[in-house]
This record gives structure tokens, C-alpha cells and sequence, in this order.
């Protein structure tokens, strides 16, 4: 990983703020950085800096996903200073600059996909699939340890397609 600048002065230099996640959203137009201090979004064509938003201490973000181009965003806290824990997702609205949901776990949150319809979490060795209205569980399963966070949801809600590892080495679990 690598600091990146963030323009702001701290103390009359430039205060760095270092990369944690990158994301692209669920139709590639846009993707959505983690870093340190906060988080930006970019569009991809033309390439160009869409948003940031940048917080004071505490800022970190590990997971950032955006639901296609809309002010919602999936949040987990990451980095030496997270803004939210590790082991919780937050349903973020940039518009109202709020979480208007939560999810929390026992463990790391490795993973998150959003959809208009679900949003999906992988822990190191389970997955959970919640309705993305009102953050009912849905679905959970087991998988072979997932520290990479592998999962993959179609974005299209007329056909929910869900993979990720099995419980099985060398297999992928694909649920329909």
C-alpha cells in the first residue's frame, strides 16, 4: 500500500492518508476507496474524482461499497484508527451523513456486496445474506476459511446468483 496525500495540512505538512480498500460498484462506473482518513469515489468514465469525504480522527475504512451510483454506502471500519469496528457493517447514507442501519457479528467482517435487494457478508468462515430493506437475515452458510473475503453477487435483482468458497477445498459454493 502506498500513502497518498489527501491535500490537508497538519502542522504545516501535507497529512498522509494511506490506502486500505478499492472496490468497483456493481455496474463498473464508479469505484469507491478506503483509506485511513475516510473515503473516495471515482468515476471510471472519464476517469475523474466524483466525492470524498474525509474524517477527523478515527477515520479508517477496511470495506467501502457503494450501491451502484446512489449515496448508499456499506462501511467497515479498517486501518490503526477505524471509524466504525471491524466486526460491523454500517448502511451509510452520504446524503444525511448517517448510518441508517447496522449489522454486527462476532467476528472481522472480511467481505460485503450490496444490492438493491440483499447485502451480503463474509466473515473468515461463514456468510451471511440479508434483505437490504429492512436488514433481515435471510440466508447464512458455511465456508472453507475466507481470509481474502472471496464473494461474488450478481447485481441484476431478477436473478439472485451468490459464490463463494465451500466447505470444501478447491470447490465454490454457488447458491441460487
Amino acid at each position: 500500500m502506498s500513502a497518498l496525500g489527501d491535500g490537508s495540512q497538519a502542522g504545516g505538512a501535507e497529512a498522509q492518508s494511506t490506502l486500505l480498500y478499492v472496490g468497483l460498484n456493481q455496474d463498473q462506473s464508479c469505484f469507491c476507496a478506503g483509506f485511513t482518513s475516510g473515503f473516495r469515489i471515482y468515476n471510471c468514465e472519464p476517469f475523474r474524482e466524483a466525492f470524498r469525504r474525509k474524517f477527523s480522527k478515527g477515520g479508517g475504512l477496511g470495506i467501502v461499497e457503494m450501491l451502484f451510483r446512489c449515496n448508499i454506502l456499506a462501511l467497515v471500519g479498517g486501518g490503526p484508527a477505524p471509524r466504525f469496528p471491524p466486526n460491523k457493517v454500517m448502511v451509510w447514507d452520504d446524503h444525511q451523513n448517517r448510518c441508517i442501519g447496522e449489522l454486527s457479528f462476532k467476528q472481522k467482517v472480511i467481505a460485503v456486496k450490496l444490492r438493491r435487494d440483499r447485502v451480503v457478508v463474509a466473515l473468515l468462515t461463514r456468510v451471511y445474506v440479508y434483505r437490504f430493506s429492512d436488514l433481515a437475515l435471510l440466508d447464512q452458510f458455511n465456508t472453507l476459511a475466507n481470509p481474502r473475503g472471496l464473494l461474488a453477487l450478481s447485481p441484476d435483482s431478477s436473478s439472485t446468483v451468490l459464490a463463494c468458497p465451500s466447505i470444501t477445498r478447491g470447490h465454490v459454493r454457488v447458491e441460487l
